[in-house]
């Protein structure tokens, strides 16, 4: 992925038809495009002050994606059985000592041979923004049965420090990333229903939709 130029942005906005990005793992130049297509996004609808808060959103999405794709990867490599509990169990822990470790990034590689990628797509018009994040894998039952957990609880919260507190022992880092996301929302006015995750033709699809007409 190379960085976007302001001409390419501008002409990436001006256009009107989705912008699109693709990305085994995170880097900065992933990181400096999304910057600059929110910043270019939101100023041209008049939302420049949710730019940061979206960044803050759709990072997080894509993350989740990359670190699903990993933990994929992580288990083929170890022989688990990503669907069998004890062995889910296992390699739960394994992975997490991993990345404490600061060796997460050394699936990018295999992410890129095995074409494990996480998927971006903006469309925008004079009534919405809509995200899509998509990675291609599926989560097994326990995952997407704790990310619903998260967005059902996290409607309760308006702080993401208290809901840590009282609900963080019980969820893994992608919903405490989840209800960061509703709370953030939250906290902006922004409608939390048009957020949604799921499951279709094996990937798991992350959809926000930002309204931009009152009513």
């Amino acid at each position: 992925m190379e960085v976007l130029s302001p001409e390419q942005v501008k002409q990436l906005i001006t256009s009107g038809e989705p912008i699109e990005l693709s990305a085994f793992g995170a880097s900065k130049v992933l990181d400096e495009n999304l910057v600059k297509i929110l910043d270019a996004l939101t100023e041209k609808y008049g939302i420049s002050d949710l730019s940061a808060i979206l960044f803050t959103i759709v990072k997080d999405l894509i993350l989740n994606g990359f670190k699903a794709n990993f933990k994929r990867i992580f288990f083929q490599e170890n022989q688990l059985d990503i669907h069998s509990p004890a062995d889910y169990e296992l390699g739960v822990r394994m992975y997490k000592s991993l990345i404490l470790s600061g060796r997460g990034n050394t699936f990018e590689p295999l992410a890129k041979e095995r074409n494990l990628y996480v998927h971006l797509k903006i469309e925008h018009n004079e009534n919405q923004i809509k995200f899509d994040v998509r990675n291609n894998n599926t989560l097994v039952r326990g995952e997407m049965q704790k990310i619903r957990n998260s967005l059902l609880h996290a409607q309760n919260y308006n702080d993401i420090m208290e809901y840590y507190i009282e609900r963080g022992d019980n969820s893994e880092g992608e919903g405490i990333g989840i209800a960061l996301c509703v709370i953030l929302l939250k906290g902006e006015g922004l409608p939390t229903d048009q957020f949604r995750i799921y499951h279709e033709d094996g990937e798991t699809i992350a959809q926000l939709s930002i309204p931009l007409k009152k009513g």
